[in-house]
């Protein structure tokens, strides 16, 4: 037996009601705790006794207490709400405990923590209170400083532009932000500790529901973002476990993700018409060709469509294809995917393809292409003639399927238009002959076969010719004058487009200084290449052509694309930095598509905008876009650029850009692209007076060089 056992079985347990008076006087005394004592049979309840902790505490002497009320301690703050506590709880003799702001001897203030209960005599009535009072002035202070630092965080995540909530194990809300709280539309007050999903109870099993588990389980940050259809949005939440539950910041994405969408939509769908682009049509044959089954494409070709634009102008145009593209997404269905490829050019990508079907489907497509368009006020009928090709996964790449049917399609051109081709070694040889074409390009500048067609640009405001554009045509000897569509792209991919480029800028200097002598001073644009854009040689060659036909740089404009500039953006910003030191104008074509970004402006040395025809076309049926063509002519205006309207067809156009403060004015109301001779004419009937200058001219060259 141990020595704590034998000591335990042999001690004396005391009895408490036997001990007299001095000995419960001498516990009080030497506890640590401070404790008073009041009289409650005298008024006022006065104390009669305090112990050595409670003169420490308060630094009052008990002499200095004795008789006195214990309010004393309040000084002058007797208002504070826990005073009633107590003073109800004496009054209904019972027990109480509260918390008060009491105030030393010498003046410092300091909390303390009072439990107070009534002392009775034998017969139950009260004759004393007892209060026991702790010193919690650093738990009060340390509270002080945890509410604070709550506000100021409450303060800073109310500030944010996230949603925050907060989250404890059981998953109930602790707290969550007035923003995050609109956007799932309640209020926080609706929220705290409400279980999240049992408020939100369609999002159990939701990847929001995965991604805070495994935040919670693996004690990890984690995140998603996802479509919640009882709201409607799209969300994104970022979770992160603590030690109190789970902190989650979320943002409502929905108009980010309806921009992503729309972005996702206009890189694989065509703006004109709305169908699959060529992008589209090319992954969808690659993704075809991954299953097993036959493949097929009908390669479509409208015919002689450039005589709707000739006739009645693009706009027309436009309106005849956005027909065409209702028309033909019409017999889109989940093995027939519709898209367009290029201006006139359609293709059709079939799954589960055979040549029954697909030759019946292009016969219904006819059938259906015969019908007249109505465009306002006239109606006009559009042939087409398609190409078919059959393929099998492994036997045929994408390319190859799509070229197969471009050589059918060539066929069924040769055999009347308006019907269709079935690949054969025949179409075949229509390729072989897109390939003379290709080699015989390369040869056309040494056999003089290239010429240059002009676009007259009038003054907005006096209506006279100031200048023109320069249009590479080629006039081949069998196919007649075509247009850049049918050669520039070859001539791109090759070393000759550097000798072509050189004679455009040759010709059109021998043109404009032509022109000059004759007593008109026009101002030439000259569309420059990808390949001309990057060549340090460029402005070295400008300068000695303007100096050989005895010109002045500011005759000839050199016009570049925004696609153009982000190819070897240095390079550009350089060639086009040289040509402007030399006193070359520059032109940014087609302002307001492709990138558009404006630092374009800035990064390189514009001295003009043309700004693009879908702006001019669209003016008459939508308001918008004269407010557009304002806005950017305004900017334009505030960097001191000239502005070019181009794509004007109709009086109604002319009329609404020369209400603007545009310079310039371009299109096939103003004339079509036409021979120099008959340019000459048109300057000639005119009767204009010398020397005429480009109105931006003037403004552009404020800008300094």
């Amino acid at each position: 037996m141990s020595t704590h056992s034998w000591e335990y079985k042999h001690l004396t347990l005391v009895n408490l009601e036997d001990k007299p008076a001095a000995f419960f006087k001498g516990l009080i005394r030497a506890s640590s705790t401070a404790i008073v004592i009041t009289d409650a049979l005298r008024e006022d309840n006065p104390i009669a006794w305090a112990n050595p902790a409670f003169e420490a505490m308060t630094g009052y002497a008990l002499a200095e207490v004795i008789g006195r009320n214990c309010r004393f301690l309040q000084n002058e703050e007797r208002s504070q709400p826990e005073l009633e506590t107590m003073r109800a709880a004496i009054a209904a003799g019972r027990p109480c405990t509260c918390t008060l702001h009491n105030y030393r001897k010498d003046g410092t203030p300091f909390w303390s923590r009072m439990h107070l209960f009534p002392l009775r005599d034998c017969e139950g009535a009260i004759t004393n209170f007892a209060a026991f009072l702790e010193d919690v002035s650093a738990a009060v202070r340390a509270q002080a400083e945890v509410t604070n630092a709550r506000e100021r965080l409450s303060t800073v995540l109310e500030s944010i532009s996230d949603g925050f909530l907060s989250l404890d194990h059981e998953g109930r809300f602790t707290y969550i932000n007035h923003k995050g709280a609109a956007w799932i539309k309640r209020t926080p007050e609706e929220l705290l500790g409400k279980v999240l999903w049992q408020e939100f109870p369609e999002a159990v099993d939701s990847s929001f529901y995965e991604t805070f588990r495994h935040a919670v389980e693996h004690q990890e940050a984690a995140s998603c973002e996802d479509f919640y259809a009882p709201l409607g949005l799209w969300i994104e939440a970022r979770a992160y476990p603590s030690r109190d539950g789970l902190t989650v910041f979320f943002a409502n994405i929905t108009e980010r993700k309806e921009a992503e969408q729309r972005l996702v939509h206009l890189a694989t769908h065509d703006s004109l018409t709305g169908l699959h682009n060529r992008f589209s049509c090319l992954r969808a044959i690659d993704e075809a060709l991954a299953c097993d089954s036959m493949i097929g494409v009908l390669f479509i070709d409208l015919d002689h469509f450039k005589e709707v634009n000739d006739a009645h102008g693009h706009h027309s145009g436009d309106l005849a294809l956005q027909e065409i593209g209702r028309r033909l997404a019409a017999f889109e269905d989940e093995d027939t995917m519709v898209t367009r490829i290029s201006g006139d050019e359609f293709v059709f990508v079939l799954t589960n393809a055979d040549p029954a079907s697909a030759k019946a489907l292009a016969a219904s497509v006819l059938q259906r292409m015969g019908e007249p368009i109505a465009l306002d006020d006239l109606k006009v009928t559009v042939g087409a003639s398609i190409g078919i090709a059959l393929g099998k996964p492994g036997e045929v790449t994408a390319d190859e399927l799509l070229n197969n049917a471009d050589a059918a399609m060539y066929a069924a051109k040769d055999n009347g238009r308006h019907t269709f081709s079935l690949f054969s070694p025949q179409s075949a040889r229509m390729i072989k002959e897109r390939l003379q074409l290709r080699q015989e390009v390369f040869s056309a500048l040494e056999r003089r076969q290239f010429v240059l067609y002009y676009q007259p640009q009038i003054s907005a405001a006096s209506g006279v010719v100031v200048g023109a554009e320069a249009l590479l045509r080629w006039d081949h000897p069998r196919l007649g004058v075509l247009a850049p569509g049918s050669f520039l792209s070859m001539l791109e991919d090759s070393p000759a487009i550097t000798a072509v480029g050189a004679w455009v800028c040759e010709e059109a200097c021998r043109q404009a200084r032509a022109w000059e002598l004759l007593g008109f001073r026009l101002q030439v644009a000259v569309n420059v290449s990808p390949r001309q854009l990057t060549d340090e040689n460029l402005p070295l060659l400008l300068k000695n052509l303007v100096a050989h036909f005895g010109l002045n740089t500011e005759c000839i404009k050199l016009e570049v694309t925004e696609s153009m500039l982000t190819q070897d953006i240095e390079k550009a910003a350089s060639v086009l930095r040289s040509l402007q030191k030399e006193g070359f104008r520059i032109a940014l074509d087609d302002f307001g598509t492709g990138y558009s970004n404006l630092s374009y402006l800035r990064q390189f040395p514009i001295t003009a905008i043309k700004i693009d025809r879908s702006f001019v076309q669209e003016i008459e049926e939508d308001r918008r876009c004269l407010d557009i063509v304002n806005g950017v002519i305004a900017f334009a205006k505030s960097l001191k650029l000239a502005v070019i309207c181009e794509g004007i067809e109709t009086e109604a156009q002319a009329c609404a850009i020369r209400s603007t403060e545009c310079d310039v004015l371009q299109g096939y109301l103003i004339g079509k692209p036409m021979q120099a001779s008959e340019f000459q004419a048109l300057l000639l009937a005119q009767r204009t007076t010398p020397q005429q200058a480009d109105p931006g001219y003037v403004q552009a060259n404020t800008g300094g060089s």
